[in-house]
């Protein structure tokens, strides 16, 4: 299953989320990351593996594309992707005060 969304967190805050609600200590499913690059995060569970990936969207400026993806565990995606609509992260500091 494969699902996509946008979001207006940058592609970096959507990864850092994944992992936290992935790895974090309220995970559902006992997962660790298996690969990760600037655009994506690949998680290994017990049978399966979940990708999430974030790129800017082209066709709005601002907005980040994410897509999210599992052979096996479709309502970890879906749980995501709610979870993403919600995540407060917290904004990077740009090292002005």
């Amino acid at each position: 299953m494969t699902a996509e969304t946008t979001t207006s967190l940058r592609p970096d805050q959507v990864l850092t989320a994944a992992k936290r609600f992935f790895t974090g200590g309220e995970a559902v499913h006992s997962t660790w990351v298996e690969t990760e690059s600037s655009t994506h995060v690949s998680f290994a569970t017990f049978r399966s593996n979940i990708v999430v990936s974030a790129v800017p969207d082209s066709g709005s400026a601002g907005a980040t594309r994410v897509r999210a993806s599992s052979l096996r565990d479709a309502g970890a995606v879906g749980r995501f992707l709610t979870f993403l609509s919600t995540a407060s992260v917290a904004p990077a500091s740009d090292g002005s005060s």
